[in-house]
């Protein structure tokens, strides 16, 4: 399945495609007069927003997105992929972000190794990933398809709406040869991906499901059933 942009653009402005990046942005909040680097920044959402308080360089590989991107707040725009990483200088960031992009890569590794590169010793990086466990309860409370759910527990990817086949993979695994430690994660989307999109242009859900998303972002088990799971990682 080729990426649909226009569907992506389009899911993004939805209550629950804005209610993603309000926990998000809730989760970033102390990221702060650093020098930092987005890769795979989309439309330029979480860069746009950290660029209030930060140096920001985002990477994007798609063309189009980059076309469309947000920019309220001054941040340097690249379009590229490995290459655009290789031309950076060692250790010259202190925040790395790559938010749902690892899922949709065949270079994983080299795209990681690259991270450890170019985080300085200390540095952090964000991940934000597909959970199996979401993906799985989502199928089958949300989308009431219990085959394509036992094909997800079989390995099966999961081909999401408009991006494309979505691969999951270890982030311990990915990570275990290279100066990088987990420290800490965080779930996004625990509840609202499980509810009928009836109930999410009422007005008040957004602030109310807000709310009870941040209650238990950090909670076991809740955590552990969100959909995306944001993960913090250190250079040693």
């Amino acid at each position: 399945m080729v990426a649909n942009i226009q569907a992506y653009l389009e899911n993004l402005q939805q209550p629950w495609g804005q209610l993603y990046y309000d926990i998000l942005f809730e989760q970033l909040k102390d990221i702060k007069g650093k020098r930092l680097l987005d890769f795979g920044s989309g439309f330029g959402l979480v860069a746009n927003h950290l660029a209030k308080e930060n140096q920001v360089l985002a990477v994007e590989p798609n063309e189009e997105m980059v076309a469309l991107r947000v920019q309220d707040h001054p941040y340097q725009q690249c379009v590229g992929s490995l290459d655009q990483l290789a031309s950076l200088e060692d250790a010259s960031f202190e925040v790395i972000l790559c938010h749902n992009v690892l899922e949709y890569v065949e270079d994983r590794k080299a795209i990681l190794k690259e991270f450890t590169r170019l985080l300085k010793p200390g540095g952090l990086l964000s991940i934000v990933k597909h959970n199996e466990v979401g993906r799985v309860l989502q199928t089958v409370v949300f989308e009431n398809d219990t085959r394509k759910a036992l094909a997800l527990l079989a390995g099966q990817d999961l081909e999401t709406h408009s991006m494309g086949l979505a691969q999951a993979y270890d982030l311990d695994a990915a990570v275990e040869d290279l100066a990088l430690e987990v420290k800490d994660y965080q779930g996004i989307r625990v509840f609202y991906g499980l509810q009928d999109n009836r109930f999410k242009g009422q007005e008040g859900w957004r602030k109310s499901m807000l709310q009870m998303e941040l209650a238990v972002c950090q909670e076991p088990p809740y955590r552990d059933m969100a959909f995306f799971q944001h993960y913090w990682l250190t250079r040693s």
